[in-house]
């Protein structure tokens, strides 16, 4: 095996329990989504827990309330629920910085002392962006499937096939977004710096897109925020995804990893 696969699988080892955990409980909430769904669909509360919203819910969710809130909307929660988004963030910067874990470690270091190019860190570290990204919608999706295949009933309406991977498509590029912001910043600071601070970077501007959509002053500020182009619940309304959000999403991530491979060779990691 060469070096650079064998840094790779290297990587997935020591970040294999930590995947295939999250990846199962992620299979094993979609699951649980299709059976609430169909629990809420026999007794008939769609309408009455529509009723119940607050307005500032029904502000932030618009038209797209009635749609959430039915057997489909339900089952897709998971692809757009925040305690399920911050989690595959925080996944998803974790992996991103594993290269500067390694500068102050002392293992890249020991790694760069073999007739091995430095920008191989780097490259490695987009490849387990990668795969962890693709393993965490590949798991979703096999547990959407098979909760339904399963539970759903034989009188609702599935989730197309075409809606569900463009909420993993979405979801998967949101992560790629953040994971190059932070890959950027673990070029030149250590792992714990580059991870707060894209931790903050990503709850502001979470918090200017949510305000953005409530008060209408900010609304021209919140193109800056890159969930103004995460846009599940249009997708659950019907609406097709914009190739604009993907393009904005995947021009973010390739510029984090290109400004990382710059930062990384300019950085000293002998010390």
């Amino acid at each position: 095996m060469s070096g650079p696969l064998l840094m790779l699988w290297l990587s997935l080892r020591r970040a294999r329990a930590l995947l295939l955990a999250t990846g199962l409980l992620l299979a094993a909430f979609q699951v649980l989504l299709v059976l609430i769904a169909r629990s809420i669909d026999r007794a008939g509360e769609f309408d009455q827990i529509a009723a119940l919203l607050p307005p500032f819910a029904r502000a932030i969710l618009g038209p797209s309330v009635a749609s959430v809130l039915s057997f489909r909307g339900i089952v897709c929660i998971g692809y757009f629920d925040l305690a399920i988004v911050i989690a595959l963030l925080a996944l998803a910067i974790a992996m991103a910085t594993t290269s500067a874990s390694e500068v102050e470690s002392g293992f890249a270091d020991l790694m760069l002392a073999r007739p091995l190019p430095r920008h191989w860190l780097i490259t490695r570290a987009i490849a387990l962006v990668l795969i962890s990204t693709l393993m965490m919608l590949a798991f979703m999706v096999a547990g959407t499937w098979a909760g339904l295949a399963a539970h759903a009933p034989d009188d609702v309406q599935w989730p197309s096939p075409a809606l569900i991977g463009s909420l993993a498509l979405n979801l998967g590029l949101l992560m790629l977004c953040w994971s190059g912001i932070a890959m950027a910043l673990g070029s030149v600071c250590r792992r714990s710096s580059a991870s707060a601070t894209t931790a903050l970077l990503a709850l502001a501007t979470l918090l200017l897109d949510y305000v953005g959509r409530l008060w209408p002053p900010l609304e021209r500020f919140a193109w800056l925020s890159p969930f103004r182009y995460f846009t599940p619940f249009d997708l659950v309304m019907g609406d097709p995804l914009p190739a604009d959000n993907l393009l904005v999403l995947g021009a973010v991530a390739l510029s984090g990893f290109v400004l990382a491979y710059f930062l990384f060779s300019q950085r000293d990691i002998a010390r």
